[in-house]
C-alpha cells in the first residue's frame, strides 16, 4: 500500500477559510484589547485606593477561572459559532458596565462578569481551529493565532496611551467596537453548520476528560512548562530590581521579546510544524529554562538581552504546539471541552507563576530551579511520547 504524504504548503497556504476568519477576528480583537491593561490607571485617576483596585483586579481574575470551563461546555453543547458570538457580545456589554460602574461593588461585579465573559469565546475559537484545520497544519494554525495576539497587542499598546490622554471612554469604545467586529466576522463568515457538534455532549464532557490519563499527563506537562515560562514576566523584574537596574531596561527587554516573536515566528513556524509535537515542546521548554537560568549570572544590560533572545526562541517553539498537542488527543466532538482544559491550565499557571517565582527567588534558588525545570520538561516529553504514539495509532485504526 502506498501512503501519500500531504504536500507541505508555504506559510500562508493550505489553511481553511474559517481559520483566516478567526485569525482576522483575533487580530482585530487584540488590537482593541486596551481597557484591562489600562484599568489600574483609570481607577487610580478616579481616586480608588490600592487595596480597592486590587479587589477589582482579583474579581476579574476569579471570573476568568470560570470562563474557560464554561466556554468549553457551551461550545460542545450549543456549538462553536454560537458560543463565539455570544461570548464576544457579552464581553462588549461587560466593558460598558465597567466604564459605567459608579461604586466599588458595581466595579467588582462588572469585573467578575468581564473575567467570566472574556474567556468564554476562547475554547470555541480553538475548537474551530482544531476541527477545520488538517492535523498536519494544526501547529502552524495555532502558531499563527499566537502571532496575531502578539501583533495585535503590540499595536494596541502603541495606540492606547494616546487615546487614554483624551479619556478612558475612547478606550472603551475601541474595545467594544473590536469585540463586536469579531462577532460580526464570525456571524457573517462562518456557516451555521458549525453549531452542530458531531458527538453527544454527555459522552465528550469533562467527566470523560477526567478519565483520560494521557490528557491529564499532557496537561501536567504543559502546566510545568507554562509556570516556567511565567517567570519571564514575574521573576525577571525582580532580578532587575535586585540588581539596581532601571525599570526602563525591563521595557526594553519586553520590546526585544515582542520583536523577536513578531519577526521570527512566521519564518520558523512552517518548518517547526513539520516536526513531532512533543520533541519540539520538550526542547523549547528546555531552551526557555536555559535562558531564564542565565538571568542569574547576568550583570549588564546586554547580558539580559542575550537571555531574553534565548527564552524568546523557546517561546516561539512552545507557541501553537501546546494547543496542538491537546487537539491531537481530543475525541470527536469534544474540542471545546479539551481546549477549555488547556486554557484553564494557562490560567492556573498565570496565578501560580508569581507565587512560585517569588518563593524561589527569596530562597536564592529560582535560576537553578529554572534550569532543572527545563531539563524536567524534556524528560517529561520523552516519557509521554509512547503514550501519544499509541493514541495516534488507535485514532488511525479503521473503525
Amino acid at each position: 500500500m502506498t501512503i501519500t504524504v500531504p504536500a507541505r504548503p508555504t506559510l500562508f497556504q493550505g489553511l481553511p477559510k474559517v481559520f483566516w476568519l478567526l485569525f482576522s477576528g483575533q487580530l482585530v480583537n487584540r488590537f482593541g484589547g486596551v481597557v484591562l491593561p489600562f484599568l489600574v490607571f483609570y481607577l487610580t485617576g478616579r481616586g480608588y485606593a490600592a487595596a480597592q483596585i486590587a479587589a477589582v483586579v482579583s474579581a476579574y481574575g476569579l471570573g476568568g477561572l470560570g470562563g474557560q470551563p464554561l466556554g468549553g461546555h457551551l461550545a460542545d453543547r450549543f456549538g462553536r459559532r454560537a458560543t463565539l458570538i455570544g461570548g464576544l457580545l457579552a464581553t462588549a456589554t461587560c466593558l460598558i458596565l465597567i466604564a459605567a460602574a459608579g461604586s466599588l461593588p458595581w466595579l467588582m461585579a462588572a469585573a467578575l462578569a468581564m473575567g467570566l465573559a472574556g474567556d468564554v469565546y476562547r475554547p470555541a475559537a480553538s475548537a474551530l481551529v482544531a476541527e477545520t484545520t488538517p492535523p498536519h497544519l494544526r501547529a502552524k494554525a495555532f502558531g499563527l493565532m499566537h502571532w496575531a495576539v502578539n501583533v495585535g497587542t503590540a499595536a494596541a499598546g502603541a495606540v492606547a496611551g494616546l487615546l487614554l490622554a483624551h479619556g478612558f471612554w475612547l478606550l472603551v469604545i475601541l474595545d467594544v467596537t473590536t469585540s463586536v467586529a469579531f462577532a460580526v466576522i464570525v456571524a457573517v463568515g462562518i456557516p451555521r453548520g458549525h453549531d452542530k457538534t458531531r458527538a453527544k455532549p454527555a459522552r465528550n464532557g469533562y467527566a470523560i476528560a477526567a478519565r483520560d490519563r494521557v490528557l491529564l499527563a499532557a496537561l501536567i506537562f504543559l502546566l510545568i512548562g507554562l509556570i516556567l515560562y511565567a517567570q519571564a514576566a514575574y521573576a525577571l523584574p525582580l532580578a532587575l530590581a535586585a540588581s539596581g537596574l532601571p525599570a526602563s531596561l525591563y521595557g526594553l527587554l519586553i520590546t526585544v521579546n515582542g520583536a523577536i516573536v513578531v519577526i521570527f515566528q512566521p519564518l520558523f513556524i512552517s518548518w517547526l510544524s513539520r516536526l513531532p509535537r512533543l520533541p519540539v515542546l520538550g526542547v523549547s521548554m528546555t531552551v526557555v529554562g536555559a535562558g531564564l537560568a542565565l538571568t542569574g549570572v547576568a550583570t549588564r544590560p546586554w547580558h539580559y538581552i542575550v537571555t531574553v533572545v534565548l527564552w524568546s526562541i523557546g517561546e516561539i517553539g512552545m507557541a501553537g504546539f501546546e494547543a496542538t498537542l491537546i487537539a491531537d488527543l481530543t475525541p470527536e466532538g469534544a474540542h471545546g471541552t479539551y481546549q477549555a482544559l488547556y486554557g484553564w491550565t494557562t490560567a492556573i499557571a498565570r496565578f501560580a507563576g508569581p507565587a512560585v517565582g517569588a518563593v524561589l527567588f527569596q530562597a536564592g534558588m529560582l535560576w537553578w530551579a529554572c534550569a532543572a525545570t527545563g531539563v524536567l520538561c524534556a524528560v517529561f516529553a520523552v516519557t509521554l511520547m509512547p503514550a501519544l504514539a499509541r493514541r495516534e495509532q488507535a485514532a488511525a485504526r479503521p473503525i
